[in-house]
């Protein structure tokens, strides 16, 4: 069964749940508008000090600093205009970390340098909310270089050990405290998302939960040629069992037919229970097979002890064109048009499956 932000062989990255839990209440837009003007404003700060004194004294590190500007707004573009991918993100931070080591190298003052080096926290603070641990420690690896550096220049000139130590100290701490403290927060939030969005009794992801991690799939997936399948699946004779055997059998039922979908889903696959004895199951694959998935969950629920059977729903999208930004609405349409198939088995008699095709 899929777990939240689970990458089978790679670094846990929060990006794609959290873009998930930014777009379910409504703050992706708010989120785009601050990234794109913080970015904004610290390249139009460089630009200024280009005009300073204290800014890069010759040809060749205004034209720099002026570069650097550029790069960093451009690379904050897709903020603007829509929610970014991974990757479109990864090169907004790696080019914004390039970028202020670029402008805070090439300052004539060197303590001015110095001191913005602070910024790279501020980047630190975003890969940390939305990325890496190896993001963060990259960020401050460059941080640190440039500090260094630039502190080496501080003492030459002015011979003052202690003013550049002091702000060294300052550098570090900012860019240390605030984007591992971020991490911590960020992971706690993981943890208690991921407590509350299990259903009790079974372990499966509840509703809320279930849509999250599916938008998750969908962002990794997309693009890719993939398609995004749904399948609802219904439990026959359940009313039946608990009525004559008592309730603890039908959450024995319950319990058995958790276990032999996780069983019988691929690794990558969202399974959730919708409520009742009614369970979810999403899943991206380049050729689906709908036939082949439903008959192979039927027979692993007819295989389990309890006496029920299972009317089985399908629907799928490819995840191109109009899908090609992943959102919640797709989810919820396949969701229908999945009920509408797992209806029509169960009006069929049920034990059995319907694919729709009409999404």
């Amino acid at each position: 069964m899929a777990r939240w932000g689970r990458a089978p062989g790679r670094q846990a990255d929060q990006y794609d749940w959290i873009s998930a839990y930014l777009h379910d209440r409504g703050l992706q837009r708010l989120w785009r508008v601050m990234i794109f003007t913080a970015t904004a404003l610290l390249a139009g700060s460089t630009a200024l000090m280009t005009f300073s004194p204290e800014g890069p004294g010759n040809r060749l590190t205004t034209t720099i600093c002026f570069v650097a500007a550029g790069l960093a707004t451009v690379a904050a573009v897709p903020f603007l205009l829509h929610w970014p991918t991974r990757q479109q993100s990864t090169v907004f931070s790696l080019t914004s970390t390039a970028t202020i080591a670029a402008a805070c190298l090439s300052f004539s003052n060197a303590y001015v340098g110095l001191m913005g080096c602070a910024t790279f926290a501020v980047i630190g603070g975003f890969v940390a909310y939305f990325h890496t641990r190896r993001e963060v420690i990259l960020n401050g690896a460059v941080a640190a270089i440039c500090a260094v550096v630039l502190a080496g220049r501080v003492v030459s000139t002015t011979g003052d050990v202690y003013l550049a130590a002091a702000a060294v100290a300052i550098v570090a701490a900012l860019n240390i405290g605030l984007p591992f403290g971020i991490e911590s927060l960020v992971r706690t939030l993981r943890v208690d998302l991921r407590s509350s969005g299990r259903d009790p009794l079974t372990g499966l992801h509840n509703r809320r939960s279930f849509h999250y991690s599916v938008y998750e799939l969908m962002v990794r997936h997309h693009g890719t040629g993939a398609h995004l399948m749904i399948t609802m699946i219904d439990l026959d004779n359940f009313k039946q069992l608990n009525d004559t055997q008592g309730h603890a059998a039908g959450d024995a039922a319950l319990i058995g037919v958790s276990a032999a979908l996780e069983k019988a889903c691929r690794r990558s696959a969202v399974i959730g229970r919708a409520g009742g004895e009614e369970f979810l199951i999403a899943d991206v694959a380049r050729h689906p097979a709908p036939t082949v998935h439903a008959e192979r969950l039927r027979q692993a629920i007819a295989d389990i002890p309890a006496p029920v059977t299972a009317s089985v729903g399908t629907a799928s999208a490819p995840l191109e064109g109009d899908t090609a930004v992943p959102n919640l609405q797709l989810v919820d349409d396949l969701i229908r048009a999945a009920d509408d198939a797992m209806y029509q088995a169960k009006r069929a008699g049920g034990n059995r499956f319907c694919h729709n095709g009409q999404l």
